[in-house]
């Protein structure tokens, strides 16, 4: 993980702790803020992905729907997943976000969500103002 993004995640993760589900949302609304900064920045399958993701955590919208978006964006890469394409990588940097918080991988997912964004080359300004608003770092 890149330095800049690892301080991120540290203080992310001495804000919030990633192993209590009462916290858990922190973080995703975090990823789903910062990944909303950037939705122009996205491949045209993507950009639904933060408004599917926010209206699911705002009770507007079911796991069923989350999981429709998240099997959709991952058959726009089918066979290329593993690729280290731009819009591959914004694609699955989208994915985190509607990745559900409660499945004891918090952490692995919030690191998943700084490497592809790093990768991807997403604007890393809109990444720490999304953090700075959240968290005050």
């Amino acid at each position: 993980m890149q330095m800049l993004n690892k301080r991120l995640f540290d203080a992310i993760a001495s804000a919030v702790d990633l192993d209590d589900p009462a916290e858990q949302s922190s973080a995703q609304r975090f990823m789903i803020e910062a990944i909303g900064r950037v939705t122009a920045q996205l491949p045209a399958v993507a950009r639904s992905a933060a408004a599917v993701a926010n209206r699911y955590i705002t009770g507007a919208a079911t796991a069923e729907e989350v999981i429709a978006e998240r099997v959709r964006l991952w058959r726009a890469i089918e066979g290329r997943d593993q690729s280290d394409e731009p819009d591959v990588l914004k694609i699955r940097t989208a994915i985190c976000v509607l990745h559900p918080m409660d499945s004891g991988a918090t952490a692995e997912t919030l690191e998943y969500f700084f490497e592809f964004w790093r990768q991807a080359g997403l604007a890393q300004a809109e990444l720490e103002a999304a953090a700075r608003n959240r968290y005050g770092i």
